[in-house]
């Protein structure tokens, strides 16, 4: 999968896919489809009935981290990693930008 990061409609639920790691790494990693939301500032994804993430703006720097990569983005808090990649599921996990 090839192109760039598209920002989504302030209201609009992006079928995506996501990859969550563990920084311990005592724990196996998990990928699959998730719905990503993004509006006011406010990024929530989740992943199943399993994960729900919520990110607000106002956290951002204090709890946690946001990086924007050419085809994904990737939310870095406490013990985990959250990679969400808009397009749908990359062509290699989890940096999917061949």
């Amino acid at each position: 999968m090839s192109g760039t990061f598209a920002a989504p409609a302030s209201s609009e639920i992006i079928q995506a896919w996501c990859h969550i790691g563990w920084s311990d790494n005592g724990r196996p990693t998990e990928s699959g489809a998730c719905d990503f939301h993004e509006a006011n500032g406010r990024v929530q994804v989740s992943l199943g009935d399993r994960w729900s993430f919520d990110f607000r703006s106002e956290d951002r720097h204090q709890w946690f981290r946001r990086v924007r990569y050419p085809c994904f983005v990737r939310f870095k808090r406490g013990g985990y990693i959250l990679d969400v990649f808009q397009g749908g599921k990359p062509a290699y996990e989890p940096n999917g930008c061949y």
